[in-house]
């Protein structure tokens, strides 16, 4: 009888047991993560020249404020599938200028007037945009495929830091109110960074 007993105990212990991993095993793949999701449609985790260059554009945004763009083109002419490829990376260099414009105002503006505050902004992007037709491509990536005889090709355009430095300076010049509050000394140490950090890597 005592063994009885003991058995029936060990099949509630297991099942209870069961029921508990399976509850879990269901209550993980109820939310499964993007990756896990992508995984079962049959899609995989890959790395493209893309996302290298991606990685090059991160560095010397968010480390040096440096503007970066990216940009891919395709034809069945070379040529035509780089200027593609830089005008897309041009495209996307003018919205990082808008970006790091923001992040320097952020840091370094705190105790300025809202008002001259987007005034300088508006100035020092207006000005960088003047030279994003003229930022020469710094990186590239090409790809051919013989099947269709076409080229991709992917491209990274990097602000001159020097032109966005002296955008800086002259809008903060014209305005007193903000040359009086702005945290400058700090910000020039971070753009002369960046501008070293460029020659070192793209100064030919």
């Amino acid at each position: 009888m005592s063994l009885f007993i003991n058995k029936s105990k060990l099949s509630v212990v297991i099942a209870a047991a069961v029921a508990a991993s399976l509850l879990s095993l269901n209550s993980c793949g109820s939310k499964p993560t993007k990756t896990q999701a992508a995984s079962a449609r049959g899609f995989e985790t890959i790395t493209t020249p893309a996302s290298e260059l991606e990685k090059v554009k991160k560095h010397m945004e968010d480390k040096y404020n440096i503007p970066c763009g990216i940009g891919i083109g395709e034809s069945s002419d070379e040529m035509v599938a780089r200027s593609i490829s830089a005008d897309e990376a041009r495209t996307d260099l003018a919205k990082s200028i808008g970006t790091q414009v923001q992040r320097l105002s952020e840091s370094y503006a705190q105790n300025v007037d809202s008002e001259a505050k987007k005034i300088w902004e508006e100035v020092v992007r207006q000005v960088s945009n003047e030279h994003v037709r003229g930022s020469a491509v710094k990186e590239s990536v090409v790809q051919f495929n013989p099947q269709n005889n076409r080229y991709k090709i992917y491209s990274l355009v990097i602000l001159n830091p020097e032109i966005f430095k002296n955008a800086v300076l002259d809008a903060a010049s014209s305005q007193e109110e903000f040359e009086l509050r702005v945290k400058k000394d700090e910000m020039l140490k971070k753009l002369d960074t960046g501008i070293s950090e460029y020659d070192a890597k793209y100064r030919r």
